[in-house]
């Protein structure tokens, strides 16, 4: 929601990988870093002359563990140490997906972030009666084909929210 403060998570799109009892984790889809695939691979000691997208940004996925890579990926196929997200989606966190990438492979849609968010149990379900964030369901085409500066107010109209119409401010009467 706009009036979430918090500089981990202010105007952030966070697809929820996972939620039970004892906490949620997520990544977040909005929040490209200064750095490429090239750039992560080479200090990764991985091999980056067959990668396909060489270019492509690295995404902060969330301030937890920002030093293990996982990989947002459609459901084409699946990893070593893959979550199924839903049906369409998977995050995998294993090495196998990388050195496919460093091969050359030609891999479907996917994103590489650096961390996680998480929140522990019933954190995230508080954070949602506060009105701190609004539920949409997943959507391929916004995580991995809407401009990266879009994907907020795209993920806002999957909800049904116009953000053009909504107060930043609350009060009490």
């Amino acid at each position: 929601m706009p009036s979430l403060q918090d500089e981990n998570f202010a105007h952030s799109v966070t697809l929820i990988c996972h939620h039970d009892d004892e906490g949620a984790m997520g990544v977040i889809i909005n929040r490209p870093l200064q750095l490429s695939v090239t750039e992560l691979f080479s200090d990764a000691g991985l091999a980056t002359e067959n990668l396909q997208h060489p270019v492509d940004s690295i995404w902060h996925g969330g301030p937890v563990r920002p030093d293990h890579v996982f990989a947002l990926h459609d459901a084409s196929r699946k990893w070593d140490n893959t979550l199924n997200i839903g049906d369409e989606l998977r995050l995998t966190t294993s090495a196998d997906f990388l050195e496919a990438l460093a091969g050359g492979e030609k891999i479907g849609n996917y994103l590489l972030a650096l961390g996680y968010a998480g929140w522990a149990s019933s954190q995230l379900e508080i954070e949602m009666s506060e009105n701190s964030w609004v539920y949409a369901a997943a959507d391929k085409q916004v995580i991995f084909e809407t401009a990266v500066e879009k994907r907020w107010e795209a993920a806002a109209n999957l909800a049904g929210i116009d953000l053009n119409k909504m107060s930043y401010y609350s009060g009490k009467a």
